[in-house]
């Protein structure tokens, strides 16, 4: 009863904020945290570039 009560509160607080700040929701793709992960790879391959390491990324597949 309490996870449902927490779920519920928790739908109804962000539909709340959409309506305050007049957003509407927005379709982020099919590939999004694909993309968001290769984002986070490259960022940190260029902080660590910046540290004076050599590094290259790898962009192999789990199974």
């Amino acid at each position: 009863m309490k996870g449902q009560i927490a779920s519920v509160h928790l739908l109804l607080t962000i539909c709340l904020q959409h309506l305050k700040n007049r957003r509407t929701l927005s379709y982020l793709g099919s590939n999004y945290l694909e993309e968001k992960q290769i984002n986070e790879e490259l960022k940190m391959i260029e902080f660590l570039k910046k540290k004076g390491y050599s590094i290259a990324p790898s962009y192999q597949q789990t199974a």
